[in-house]
């Protein structure tokens, strides 16, 4: 299988990420990110636990719907059926966006 690269946005980052099995499902490729070090050997990204108001955080993979140019979750289970990067069409090379979701807690 040839390398397959995203391009993660967050915070006004972009880091250019590689993808070990792009058929991963997105809640695992999530979780692989958060405790990715990047050659520093910090975290890549700063995933805060809590928003500003003390809402607990989860995160979504976003990307940007071209037709109207507003980013769209890309949501990692439908009903019981895990979603891939392949299910929202996602390609190796493509810009996403992660996205901070508070929840009630």
């Amino acid at each position: 299988m040839e390398d397959f690269f995203l391009d993660i946005v967050y915070k006004n980052k972009q880091v250019r990420f590689r993808v070990m099995n792009p058929e991963a499902p997105l809640s695992t490729l999530m979780t692989n990110l958060r405790h990715a070090i990047g050659e520093d050997g910090k975290l890549i990204f700063d995933f805060p636990s809590i928003d500003g108001t003390g809402a607990p955080l989860d995160y979504f993979f976003g990307r940007e719907d071209p037709d109207v140019h507003e980013i769209r979750v890309l949501r990692p289970r439908i009903g019981r059926t895990e979603q891939t990067l392949m299910d929202y069409g996602v390609e190796s090379g493509d810009k996403v966006f992660l996205m901070p979701d508070p929840f009630p807690g």
